[in-house]
C-alpha cells in the first residue's frame, strides 16, 4: 500500500464500519467508471467529511465527480451538478449551490442503478472526457495540505494585528 493509501485507510477508519465500507465500495466502482482520473483527497476536520474528487487534473474543483462521507450520510457529487440537474428527468440531483449538485447513496445498489450512471455518462459528456480503460489515475492527498494553509492563515493574521497596534501610536503622534 503506499502512503496516500495509508493515509486514505486512515480517513476511513474515522468513521463508522457500515458508512466507511459503503464509501470504499464507492470508490472502487468509480475508480472502475472512471478510470485514469486524480482522486483528489480532502478531509475537512470541522465538518467531520471526507471527500474524493475525481478529476482530469490534480485540481479538484475540476472533478466530474466526488464521493463525499459524512458521520450519517455518503453523497455523490458532481461538479457541474447545476447544468445536470437540466436534464434530471428523474429530479434525484440536490443542493442550491451555483455549480455543485449531488444525490445522496444508502447503499452499493443505489450507485448501480440507471439513472446514476445516466448522470455519471452525462457528466463525464459535459467535462468533454475520453476515458482510457488501461489508464492508472494517483491518489493525491490534499488534506495535510489543507491544514498548513490554515495555519499560515492563523499565523499570517497575528502579525497583522500587531502591526496596526504599533503603527497607531505613531499616527496619534502625527495628529498632534
Amino acid at each position: 500500500m503506499t502512503n496516500a493509501e495509508t493515509q486514505l485507510a486512515g480517513y476511513f477508519a474515522k468513521y463508522e464500519p457500515a458508512t466507511a465500507k459503503l464509501g470504499k465500495a464507492l470508490r472502487a466502482k468509480l475508480r472502475a467508471r472512471l478510470p485514469g482520473l486524480f482522486e483528489i483527497v480532502y478531509m475537512y476536520e470541522n465538518q467531520n467529511a471526507l471527500v474524493i474528487s475525481y478529476s482530469p487534473t490534480e485540481r479538484g474543483y475540476e472533478g466530474v465527480c466526488s464521493i463525499s462521507l459524512y458521520p450519517r450520510s455518503v453523497k455523490l457529487g458532481f461538479g457541474k451538478g447545476a447544468q445536470l440537474s437540466k436534464s434530471d428527468p428523474n429530479k434525484l440531483l440536490q443542493g442550491q449551490g451555483k455549480t455543485v449538485r449531488y444525490v445522496e447513496l444508502n447503499s452499493v445498489a443505489d450507485f448501480d442503478r440507471a439513472e446514476i450512471e445516466a448522470l455519471i455518462a452525462d457528466a463525464v459528456k459535459l467535462a468533454k472526457l475520453r476515458l482510457d480503460p488501461n489508464a492508472k489515475g494517483a491518489v493525491i492527498i490534499k488534506a495535510e495540505e489543507q491544514k498548513q494553509r490554515a495555519r499560515r492563515a492563523t499565523k499570517a493574521a497575528r502579525p497583522a494585528a500587531k502591526r496596526r497596534a504599533k503603527v497607531s501610536p505613531k499616527r496619534e503622534d502625527m495628529k498632534r
